[in-house]
């Protein structure tokens, strides 16, 4: 599995050296970042511009690369003993999906379901390699999901326009966050087994977030 561009490979370098199994540069490089590149112990490959354009796939790699082994998947038995979990039902932007898995790892929630399987490639890199260091699991039943979250004394709650304004909610000790589809939000049969609705109150005519933002500050809302 590569992953590309400085800032996904120096992240991976500094806090998943041990993922790192090869590195790969189509450049020359300062020797203070050089320097860092061997300290992890992976072997350093020279490639020409063709070649890490075809590993790339054509994405911007700015010249650093990097073979890397790919992350491990938990599953819902293990995750529904955790307090707080972000559930996502058909988020497909593989940037919201990261900039989510790096809030995960930055706003105390301890692990994350989602309802399909996305390339590792694209989540290690737009979650700046933070998907290693956040349990996951996929789970393509998320109406079966919430009965086994709920049976483990979970309360799950969904973003909803709809729902209580988040800065009055008394947040359960064991949460799980569900958030929707881009666009299309969460399904009418996931809101009808909810327990609960959160809606981020707004200033001015705008009446929606980016789902990885409104994600975030709820997850911040419900820190424990």
């Amino acid at each position: 599995m590569v992953v590309f561009g400085k800032q996904v490979v120096l992240h991976m370098l500094k806090n998943h050296p041990d993922k790192l199994q090869e590195l790969y540069l189509a450049k020359d490089i300062d020797p203070k970042t050089f320097s860092l590149l061997r300290s992890a112990k992976a072997p350093i490959l020279r490639l020409d511009f063709k070649k890490a354009q075809a590993l790339a796939k054509g994405g911007n790699h700015q010249g650093f690369l990097a073979k890397v082994a790919p992350p491990t998947l938990s599953d819902l038995a293990t995750l529904k003993t955790y307090d707080r979990l972000l559930v996502l039902c058909g988020l497909s932007d593989m940037g919201n999906v990261g900039a989510l898995f790096r809030s995960v790892a930055a706003l105390g929630f301890e692990g994350v379901v989602i309802d399909r399987p996305l390339p590792f490639e694209g989540l290690v890199r737009a979650s700046l390699g933070a998907i290693y260091g956040v349990p996951f699991c996929v789970c393509s039943n998320l109406l079966d999901a919430i009965c086994e979250l709920k049976g483990a004394g979970v309360v799950c709650c969904g973003a909803h326009l709809e729902g209580e304004d988040v800065r009055f909610v008394d947040f359960a000790p064991r949460l799980a966050l569900f958030l929707g589809a881009e666009g299309e939000g969460l399904s009418a049969k996931i809101i009808k087994k909810m327990d609960g609705l959160l809606h981020i109150t707004m200033q001015g005519a705008k009446n929606s977030l980016n789902v990885s933002v409104a994600g975030a500050i709820i997850m911040d809302r419900a820190r424990k």
